[in-house]
């Protein structure tokens, strides 16, 4: 059963920014939080294939004004089906990619860096062929805690 929820709790960690200044804090989401794994049992609801995986990218954050920064991020869902190689009559026959290809998750937010609430700006799926695009849409315009955001705005 695909859980369309689980999208929303991701969406701190599809975040990547091309702003110079940004700050790069994919390492320290990794570490300090749940979002890659929350990443991984989205692709599990929505992922196909026998060696699908999901990475998380890309982290950044960057002061957008005084209290406010933009937070942007990329998440990749890869969907891959491994047509294992069989033995058929002592000689091994088969071992190819039946398909393969990978969904990337673009979000853009806003984050009030003194109540730790981040607003959801944009969300851009591409290359879906999964049916993520109507699920990503809704997510927009919605405001989500983060907590103890602070930490992730060190040196900014």
């Amino acid at each position: 059963m695909r859980r369309p929820y689980a999208f929303a709790s991701l969406l701190f960690a599809w975040l990547a920014a091309s702003s110079a200044g940004a700050k790069d804090v994919t390492a320290q989401v990794v570490r300090e939080t749940d979002l890659d794994e929350r990443l991984v049992a989205v692709c599990r609801a929505y992922c196909l294939g026998n060696r699908a995986g999901a990475t998380l990218n890309q982290v950044t954050v960057v002061r957008a004004t005084g209290t406010s920064y933009r937070v942007a991020g990329r998440a990749s869902l890869r969907n891959h089906q491994f047509v294992e190689p069989a033995n058929v009559f002592g000689a091994q026959v088969g071992g190819f990619d039946l398909f393969y290809y990978v969904v990337t998750i673009d979000a853009v937010g806003t984050l009030d860096g003194q109540t730790c609430r981040l607003r959801v700006d944009r969300v851009q799926v591409l290359d879906d062929r999964i049916g993520l695009t109507d699920v990503a849409r809704k997510e927009e315009g919605k405001v989500y805690l983060v907590p103890d955001c602070q930490r992730f705005l060190a040196g900014l």
